[in-house]
């Protein structure tokens, strides 16, 4: 467990989400694991043929050399071996150590919100902190080919913040389970962390708005809003960025729906709602609360436009008939039934 991160007791709900996403988690760790492995080999492998040549070097040399000459430095020297500084041997072990902290264990994915506490800050602590895999594996990377500056880099070997997270990063991050009281679920400031792959679920007790993740529907992010934890292997399975809201029950004032970017061009078709609640009349003359205009939101993404599916299938690539098609269409026009 990484040294700055405490120990989280999960809910059983949450324990369902995690398991749930269960694939990602594994993905993440399987890399980490991997990293850390390959490190130790790295570092395994110098120091062996260190002390070898070291060995070797003091008995060419003799009696004389014993206690006159360091053997480490002297095979250095006539061998022209590429010799990794004290700063980079210090990078190995500290990214080694990082990684060993990530490769086990699932506090890494699991984030509690204190009441009255900031959501979007939690998460982008937790993946700020996240973010010291990616950061070791890049210092080791400087290290072994001789550029580490610490004074540059040691950055890397702290919490390296989401916005300097590349590409690939993203692609690779863990997933985040992160339990909110009701009252703090203001999920809208998560939408600068949808990016590249990571899956963020949120799990929270007692009632909600209804549609409080509507606003972070667009069409390449996976957005969800169940009671069932099962809804959440799309999730798990997507190539997109994604976010869910888990209810820890069913309730009619909650919209139930699913966002998949690859179900089709169209909102209507890339948006399935299982449940929509019915809308509270508002006062003449006051303005919408924000849960109105986000279950507004959700029905117009919803709606399908008049002749909408006759216009997808006109647009269709026409079916060619096969070989066996024209063959069994010819025989069917050659065969006399009038008689049958």
């Amino acid at each position: 467990m990484p040294s700055d991160t405490k120990m989280v007791v999960a809910s059983e709900l949450a324990v369902k989400a995690l398991a749930g996403l269960a694939p990602r988690v594994e993905a993440f760790r399987s890399a980490v694991t991997t990293a850390e492995e390959e490190i130790r080999s790295f570092v395994t492998h110098r120091r062996s043929v260190s002390e070898h040549r070291a060995d070797q070097t003091l008995a060419e040399l003799g009696p004389f050399a014993a206690g006159r000459v360091d053997p480490e430095k002297f095979a250095a020297l006539v061998l022209d071996r590429d010799e990794l500084t004290p700063d980079a041997e210090g990078v190995l072990d500290r990214a080694e150590e990082i990684l060993g902290g990530f490769a086990v264990g699932s506090d890494v994915h699991l984030v509690t919100v204190p009441r009255g506490g900031d959501l979007r800050d939690a998460v982008r602590d937790a993946l700020n902190r996240v973010g010291q895999v990616f950061g070791a594996s890049r210092a080791v990377q400087l290290a072994r080919a001789g550029i580490f500056d610490p004074d540059q880099h040691n950055y890397l070997l702290s919490a390296l913040p989401f916005r300097k997270w590349n590409r690939e990063e993203r692609r690779l991050a863990p997933p985040l389970v992160v339990e909110a009281e009701a009252e703090d679920l203001l999920p809208a400031g998560l939408g600068e962390f949808l990016d590249g792959e990571v899956k963020i679920v949120l799990v929270v007790k007692g009632p909600t708005a209804p549609a409080p993740l509507a606003r972070l529907i667009t069409p390449g992010t996976y957005v969800v809003q169940t009671a069932d934890p099962v809804d959440l292997a799309g999730l798990a399975r997507s190539g997109h960025p994604g976010v869910a809201l888990l209810f820890d029950e069913a309730r009619p004032e909650q919209a139930r729906f699913v966002h998949d970017p690859d179900k089709g061009t169209a909102s209507w078709q890339r948006l399935t709602v299982s449940h929509m609640p019915e809308e509270t009349a508002v006062g003449r003359g006051r303005r919408a609360p924000t849960w109105l205009e986000e279950l507004a939101h959700l029905r117009s993404l919803a709606s399908k436009p008049a002749g909408a599916e006759e216009a997808a299938a006109a647009e269709a690539p026409e079916k060619k008939a096969t070989p066996a098609d024209q063959l069994a269409a010819w025989l069917l026009h050659q065969t006399d039934l009038a008689g049958m």
